[in-house]
Parts: C-alpha cells; sequence; structure tokens
C-alpha cells in the first residue's frame, strides 16, 4: 500500500523571545516535513536551524530525484532513511563549520526531526529535543525520543516525567546538530495506516500544552490546520515563553493513477 503525507504548519515567537530561533520546511511533493530549534547567541540560533532545515531538504531531495545510493549505507535501514540520514549528516557538518568560521556563531547549534514518508512506510532522523509524534486511533504517541538530560534521568528511572518538567535543567541538551563535527543521529522507521496523522513539534509546545490536550485537540480537530491553529491559541494561553512551531500532517492512500505519476516522478520522468 502506498501513501503520501501532506504537512501544513505554523511558527510563532511566543511571548517572551525577541527573536524566532525555530525553522521547518515542508515538501509536500516527497512528503518530507523538518522542524529544528536553533542555539546559540546573538542570531547564531536562527542561523543554525534556518541552515539545518534547507540543507536537509536540498540534499534528500537531491538523491530522491537523480537516485543516488548514499555511502555510507546501513542495510538496516530503507534507502529513504539512509538519504534522509545522509542529508543531516551533511546538514551537521555544514552548520559546524559554520559555527568555526565566525567568532559570534561559536557554539551555535539546533534540534532537528526530519520526517519524510515512502509508499508505506515512515522515515524520521532526529537529534536533540524537538518531537515526533504519532496519532493513531484517537491516541498519541511520542515516535522520537528526548535527548535532554533529564528525558534521560526519566529513561533511567532516576526521576519522574512531572519531575523533569520541573527540573531547572530540563533545557540541557545531551546532543544537538552542528555543535560537533559528527553527530549520532536517532532512526526511526514506522509503518502508517491511512488516516494516520504526524505531527513534529519544537518544546515550546509540549512545554505549554500537556499531551492529553494535544490528545484532545486532534481528536476535535480532523482538519490539520485548525488542529494547528488551536494548539497554537492554547501555547499562547500558556505563557508561550519560547518560539512555538508545529508541523502536522495526514496519511492519503495513493489510487492507482497516483502511484504511477509517484513512480515517474521518483525518477525524473
Amino acid at each position: 500500500m502506498s501513501f503520501r503525507i501532506f504537512f501544513c504548519g505554523s511558527s510563532e515567537v511566543g511571548k517572551v523571545r525577541q527573536n524566532n530561533e525555530d525553522s521547518f520546511i515542508i515538501d509536500n511533493d516527497l512528503s518530507l516535513a523538518i522542524v529544528a530549534d536553533g542555539m546559540g547567541g546573538h542570531k547564531s540560533g536562527e542561523i543554525a536551524s534556518s541552515m539545518a532545515v534547507k540543507i536537509t531538504q536540498e540534499k534528500y531531495s537531491q538523491m530522491t530525484y537523480t537516485q543516488i545510493k548514499p555511502s555510507p549505507y546501513d542495510p538496516r535501514y530503507s534507502i529513504e532513511t539512509n538519504r534522509l540520514k545522509f542529508a543531516v549528516n551533511v546538514a551537521n557538518a555544514m552548520v559546524y563549520e559554520t559555527s568555526k568560521a565566525k567568532e559570534e556563531n561559536n557554539g551555535m547549534g539546533t534540534t532537528l526531526t526530519a520526517c519524510a514518508c515512502f509508499q508505506d512506510k515512515l522515515s524520521i532522523v532526529h537529534v536533540g529535543d524537538s518531537r515526533a509524534y504519532l496519532f493513531r486511533g484517537n491516541s498519541l504517541f511520542q515516535l522520537s525520543n528526548d535527548h535532554s538530560l533529564v528525558m534521560e534521568q526519566v529513561r533511567e528511572g532516576i526521576i519522574t516525567k512531572e519531575e523533569a518538567e520541573k527540573s531547572p535543567m530540563k533545557n540541557v541538551l545531551t546532543k544537538a546538530l552542528g555543535t560537533q563535527n559528527v553527530v549520532e543521529s536517532e532512526i526511526i522507521e514506522t509503518e502508517l495506516t491511512e488516516g494516520d496523522k504526524i505531527m513534529i513539534c519544537s518544546d515550546g509546545l509540549f512545554k505549554c500544552v500537556k499531551e492529553n490536550r494535544i490528545t484532545e485537540i486532534l481528536k476535535e480537530k480532523s482538519n490539520c490546520q485548525e488542529a494547528i491553529e488551536t494548539m497554537m491559541k492554547e501555547g499562547y494561553s500558556g505563557g508561550a515563553p519560547d518560539n512555538i512551531t508545529i508541523v502536522l500532517g495526514e496519511t492519503i492512500k495513493l489510487q492507482f493513477k497516483e502511484k504511477v505519476k509517484e513512480f515517474l516522478r521518483k525518477f525524473g520522468i
């Protein structure tokens, strides 16, 4: 069975920050969506996140349309996942080199969560504490793991999730894109079914809007854009101390003619 995901998204500065260090990009021709949450002094966070999403999209698109098999290649994953991982690695290297080129950009970095759908499989490449969620059967599932100090402690059973949300260390990342010349990203593959919704968001959303409320909104709002607008409003009602970025899409089953067009497009015909 073949699916496509049609994404929509929104990004807001919030009530406290002076600038928006989040970036997102959507390529519905490739069923691709990417969210990044930058960090660094001056405007370095904006530079890092913007570079990361653009380079990842451009490299993944280039490899897909030219049918390049990346090297190194991990046979445990699909070629689409390998391409997405390679694209993220290129983005990491370029952000890292940019951080070294100017003193004011030294130490800049960004989270990055990228999702791409091909046929019946969702590929995710993830670094940092932005999140990828699956909404299926009126239930919300977090697909990615937060690469943060407190969530590592939660996974090890040292503290509870509730304690992590209140911890003064909750913003400390254990992994970010662009802070080192090589990053080991998290790779996730999952099979899709018709009607699944995929959401990627920066931490500005889930730190203001609890997961149970996000689930309720996704139940109430079948239209993805309306769901995003409602979540954004509730984020602002919750104080919006950070930038908020939300990308949401729904799987659509391809008909035969669409499958043929998709096949031809993939091979540039």
